[in-house]
């Protein structure tokens, strides 16, 4: 249970003194790569600090606590032909431990690499083989056991071995996790509302308000009184980051893309940080499959502006352009469609 707060954050200059009263101990140099100082003192701070800004230590982050930097953590990526490896390594103040820091900073830490890294498709952690806080840790943030290294390294004069733990890209998409709507995601869900509405890149940002607009909130307005509502919502490493929802829109106003009084209408969107990674697909995958295996629907419709990337997505899942406007498409997905699609997504993930 993690029982105190903590942001990672860039290292600032200032840090080096609780940098210093941190590191300065001897259990934290005990489970540590031997370039990290003992004694450490201010100056060391101040050479590290330096060498972080100058970008000569990877990606680094430092774990901070009440405003103090307490902590770091920090990815060193590979070269030649191991460049899409990086390796992973952490320390905390002794005064911090056992208090749930480090899994978190580690699971925040790999999102961040995962999603600001797209070469990097592995993330490694060698550990020492006394370390069992440490190899916890790691199993706790989703990595797993690949090897142990036998007497492949020295610490303290003793010849150990290294356990080596490691998390591919591939796995840590698979730990995305789906759930239903509830009444208390109705603020969550404007938020997906408003990152729904297309706007071009490069393009001064829509309004917030854009979304009371009686055209746009009626996609979600009430949304869960009606018995057609359903709604998914993607979660990566606890947080909300898209979610897709269907509805029937055939009152006044209709949906931009309502045909019929019988078909619902999909909306789907991923907020940025979380874009490209495959969310949308999966969300698109589980909300077909409800649709068709569990409401019974013949066909699901969307409205898509012409310029939207997500239109090949639609295509891939078996939507076919029905009609058009100057801007948008309006698609239809048939249930035979579908199937089609659907069994192809399961054989391309190896479900």
């Amino acid at each position: 249970m993690i029982t105190t707060n903590f942001t990672l954050r860039e290292w600032q200059p200032s840090d080096a003194t609780s940098l210093a009263e941190n590191a300065n101990n001897i259990n934290v140099w005990n489970n540590v790569r031997d370039y990290f100082p003992h004694p450490y003192c201010e100056k060391d701070g101040d050479t590290f600090i330096l060498a972080v800004l100058r970008g000569e230590m990877g990606i680094q982050r430092a774990i901070v606590v009440d405003n103090k930097a307490v902590g770091g953590i920090g990815a060193f990526p590979k070269t030649d032909v191991e460049r899409i490896t990086a390796e992973i390594g952490y320390w905390l103040g002794e005064e911090y431990w056992n208090k749930g820091i480090v899994t978190q900073a580690v699971r925040e830490f790999t999102e961040y690499i995962f999603l600001n890294l797209p070469e990097i498709l592995k993330i490694c952690a060698p550990v020492f083989d006394f370390n069992l806080a440490s190899q916890r840790v790691l199993q706790k943030a989703g990595f797993e056991s690949e090897a142990i290294l036998k007497q492949a390294a020295i610490k303290n004069g003793k010849i150990i071995d290294l356990y080596y733990y490691s998390l591919l890209k591939s796995q840590w998409k698979r730990k995305i996790y789906h759930r239903f709507y509830s009444e208390n995601d109705f603020p969550l869900l404007e938020n997906l509302l408003y990152e729904a509405i297309f706007q071009p890149e490069g393009t001064e940002p829509l309004p917030r308000n854009i979304i009371k607009k009686p055209e746009i909130d009626v996609y979600i307005r009430d949304f869960g009184k009606k018995k057609d509502d359903l709604c998914m919502f993607a979660e990566l490493n606890g947080k909300t980051v898209g979610g897709a929802w269907l509805r029937i829109l055939d009152g006044n106003p209709k949906g931009y893309g309502n045909i019929d009084h019988d078909t619902p209408e999909l909306a789907i969107a991923v907020f940025k940080p979380y874009q490209n990674i495959g969310i949308g697909t999966s969300l698109m995958y589980n909300i077909i499959d409800l649709t068709f295996h569990s409401r019974g629907y013949k066909q699901i419709s969307l409205s898509v502006d012409k310029a939207n990337y997500a239109v090949k997505m639609y295509k891939k899942f078996g939507f076919e352009i029905i009609s058009e406007n100057e801007h948008d498409y309006i698609m239809v997905l048939k249930k035979l469609s579908a199937e089609t699609a659907l069994k192809k997504y399961v054989s391309a993930n190896n479900f």
